[in-house]
């Protein structure tokens, strides 16, 4: 299992890491910025996942996009079988739910108190993605908030996502807030899905 650390500098520390069996794992994480997650991977249609254990909006709260092919007289062998196989085990349920290529990101339509994204990467890609977690903050501009709050997306939580296999991230903000879930980097020749479950 791939995890990283977050642009803000936070240093993550692990509570626990639970092998399943090749390729699949679980590891809980603790954010120094109060943010709990647990982060699961595995193959797809090979592994299932184990089981589950008031602020400004957004502008975009609740965005659901994907990308697109870019070149239509591309020839690659894809496998819509994984992005069947994902629909059914992921989006069953789920909020948000998209399909694309090369990229799609989703976030809550609410704050919430908890938050799972699940992102997947066809097989036939040949580039890692990257899934990123973020949650929406906001500041006191001056003292006593005199001069309002300015709102800005925080990185959190940021990991690696391998062509053929899915990737969770359960994510826990210390208070209600907003979540925004982007898969990016597959390629533009590479389906991938992303799920967004939350309450």
């Amino acid at each position: 299992m791939t995890s990283a650390g977050n642009k803000r500098g936070n240093i993550q520390r692990v509570h626990a890491t639970m092998e399943f069996g090749e390729g699949h794992a679980v590891q809980v994480l603790e954010l120094t910025s109060g943010i709990r997650a647990i982060v699961e991977s595995g193959r797809a249609v090979e592994q299932l996942p184990a089981a589950r254990i008031e602020v400004d909006a957004p502008p975009d709260g609740g965005a659901k996009a994907a990308g697109e092919r870019a070149n239509d007289d591309e020839f690659v062998v894809r496998d819509a079988g994984e992005q069947e196989w994902f629909r059914n085990t992921f989006c069953n349920g789920a909020q948000a739910c998209v399909q694309g290529w090369d990229w799609a990101v989703c976030g809550t339509e609410w704050a919430v108190g908890s938050g799972t994204g699940i992102a997947m990467v066809g097989s036939e890609g040949t580039r890692n993605a990257t899934l990123t977690v973020s949650v929406w903050e906001c500041v006191c501009v001056g003292p006593f908030c005199i001069g309002g709050h300015d709102c800005f997306w925080v990185e959190n939580w940021q990991g690696l996502v391998v062509p053929g296999h899915w990737l969770s991230v359960d994510t826990r903000p210390s208070d209600n807030n907003y979540l925004r879930w982007n898969l990016d980097g597959a390629g533009g020749d590479t389906q991938v899905s992303l799920a967004a479950k939350y309450r």
